[in-house]
């Protein structure tokens, strides 16, 4: 899912409204070490989980769904687990997207 981007979003922001938001999720700022950028981990359960990403240049914020858990795609296998889990992981984003959009007051790209 994407939204649009705009200057009042920046990964401090969003780390704090998803913290005080989701008070139960373990919310993280995390850089890949190979690829070189940054994205928030949200992270329900070893199962269900997303990235937040921000791509300036396509002037969006993407929002992934993800295994947050690195031993249960080992254990499971990625396509296993993720159709087991995708619908809870949409409903998450979908949780997640309202929040940023509310109090970030942005909307899917037209």
């Amino acid at each position: 899912m994407n939204l649009v981007l705009n200057d009042s979003i920046n990964f401090e922001s969003m780390m704090r409204v998803l913290t005080e938001k989701f008070p139960g999720y373990k919310i993280e700022l995390k850089k890949n070490p190979v690829a070189k950028f940054e994205y928030i981990q949200v992270y329900k359960s070893a199962y269900v989980g997303l990235w937040i990403r921000i791509f300036p240049k396509k002037n969006r914020l993407t929002i992934i769904k993800t295994i947050p858990s690195t031993m249960a795609r080992a254990l499971f296998g990625g396509l296993i687990a993720f159709m087991i889990a995708s619908g809870a992981q949409g409903r998450l984003r979908d949780e997640v997207a309202a929040v940023l959009k509310k109090e970030f007051n942005t909307d899917l790209p037209a």
